[in-house]
């Protein structure tokens, strides 16, 4: 019974383990998949909306900046006048020049490098060398003389957002440039797409950074910072970078962290509809996080140990109401129902177990039969007749203990098998037997039906290795029944010499 009881706890743990284990994984796939799509949505709803600022602040700045274009156009063209008076550019007094319009010159050589300037940051800076395909439209626009002026670019050493014009000297030596910073302009800040960007960033909690870059690699910042340029970053994020503006679609690549976290990095190449000059053209990049995902996956694994306990905990409450249907029916197929002894089924099998097992063992069987227990129950009733049955049990079950067991056939019918034994042993228990009936006889009250009862015993002891059982209970019965023959009240024990 305690091997059932061990075999139906594993088995109902087992399909408890499977059904939580396969439920649960079914559930995390469909809430992964649910939080995929979910992502997937959200990041392109935040990325159409960076996208969609960033086009209204160009076309903003397009429509409304045209007071700033020709106020430069008018400031440089005035400075040529100056470089007719004075071309030693380098003799120039810029600042005071800045002071009276508020714009930051630059005046570069026939090389693209910055030769004299308002904004120290680029002195000494050549385009040629930074940013080769600037440099070569400054080239162009050089040679043809005219005024050209862009939208919103970035500064290369600072990163700070500026508008800037350019206007070539007569003789193609110097190019006068004038930049006017956006970050404080009425405009730019009604039309901030890095404030909106900033906000989105607030807004969702995957989205941990968003930056622009212009096409020579240089990213677009509110506040002057160090660091500014692409060459900056990790390698895998220049390369990235590189990628998009070679094909001029996204890019995206992943960055794994420690306990989980995962770093997506996607790179969304833009254009404004209006054209004007290298600004023309910029890359949005964007990180995002998993930390929603762990949350919600920490969430689920939780949810699986509670799941998992609570299958378990019914397992037990499972158990206990099986065992106790299955220890009713086990009871009922294995044991006697009056005197709780094992039944004739019982003692087959476990017979059959015995001889299966028994290699070098003597396998003992004593019989028992009560004498006129038929005048018991004519003269004292069936109640009391079964109460006898009890006590005999009980008597044979003390008797034999834990070495051997005990069986009623049926009726008055008893036996006890012994699992290893000899003739001085076996007549020890039957003596033991006959002496604990007669105590139950002599007893003064209460027993008054033992007085008409007695127990005549029959044994006998496995030899031969090719007995079978039949043959062992034969042997026992013939000895019963010379005990009955020879007065009853005692106990024979088969002897090889009895035909």
């Amino acid at each position: 019974m305690n091997n059932l009881r061990l075999k139906l706890l594993l088995s109902l743990t087992i399909f408890a383990l499977i059904l939580v284990i396969t439920v649960s994984y079914v559930n995390r796939q469909l809430l992964i998949s649910d939080i995929q799509n979910q992502e997937e949505n959200s990041r392109g709803l935040i990325e159409n909306h960076i996208l969609a600022d960033m086009q209204t602040v160009d076309n903003a700045h397009y429509f409304f900046d045209s007071t700033i274009s020709n106020e430069m156009e008018h400031y440089s063209r005035s400075l040529l006048e100056q470089y007719k008076k004075n071309p030693d550019v380098l003799s120039w007094d810029l600042e005071a020049m800045k002071d009276i319009h508020g714009m930051d010159i630059y005046i570069l050589d026939a090389k693209n490098t910055i030769v004299h300037t308002t904004f120290e940051k680029d002195f000494g800076l050549n385009f040629s060398k930074c940013c080769e395909k600037f440099s070569t439209q400054l080239d162009d626009r050089r040679e043809s003389g005219e005024f050209f002026t862009d939208g919103i670019d970035v500064s290369i050493k600072t990163g700070g957002i500026r508008k800037f014009s350019y206007l070539g000297t007569p003789d193609k030596k110097y190019m006068i440039e004038l930049s006017v910073n956006l970050n404080n302009s009425q405009i730019f800040q009604t039309f901030n797409f890095i404030q909106t960007s900033n906000k989105l960033v607030e807004k969702y909690d995957d989205l941990l950074e968003v930056k622009t870059i212009n096409i020579g690699g240089f990213f677009l910042n509110e506040e002057e910072e160090a660091e500014v340029s692409v060459t900056e970053m990790p390698k895998q994020f220049e390369e990235a970078f590189m990628s998009v503006m070679k094909t001029f679609k996204p890019v995206e690549y992943k960055t794994r962290l420690d306990n989980g976290h995962i770093e997506t990095h996607r790179f969304l190449p833009y254009e404004a509809e209006q054209k004007r000059g290298s600004s023309t053209k910029r890359i949005i990049y964007v990180k995002y996080g998993n930390s929603t995902e762990l949350a919600l996956l920490k969430q689920n694994t939780k949810q699986f140990w509670l799941l998992l306990i609570l299958a378990i905990f019914i397992s037990f409450l499972a158990l206990v109401i099986i065992i106790r249907i299955l220890t009713k029916t086990v009871n009922l197929a294995t044991y006697d129902s009056l005197t709780s002894v094992y039944n004739r089924a019982t003692y087959i099998n476990k017979m059959d177990e015995l001889f299966q097992k028994r290699k070098n063992k003597r396998i003992g069987l004593i019989l028992i039969d009560l004498d006129n227990f038929k005048q018991v129950n004519d003269q004292f009733g069936h109640a009391d007749g079964d109460l006898v049955l009890v006590q005999v049990a009980k008597v044979l079950q003390n008797v034999i203990k834990k070495d051997g067991f005990v069986t009623r056939f049926g009726g008055d019918e008893f036996a006890i098998v012994v699992y290893n034994t000899d003739e001085t042993v076996i007549r020890k228990l039957a003596e033991q037997v006959l002496i604990e009936t007669r105590k139950l006889k002599e007893a003064e009250s209460g027993f008054e039906l033992w007085k008409v009862l007695s127990l005549s015993i029959g044994g006998a002891i496995l030899h031969d290795s090719e007995e079978d059982e039949t043959s062992l209970f034969k042997k026992a019965d013939k000895a019963l029944y010379r005990s009955k023959e020879e007065g009853k009240d005692q106990f024979n024990l088969w002897s090889e010499g009895e035909g």
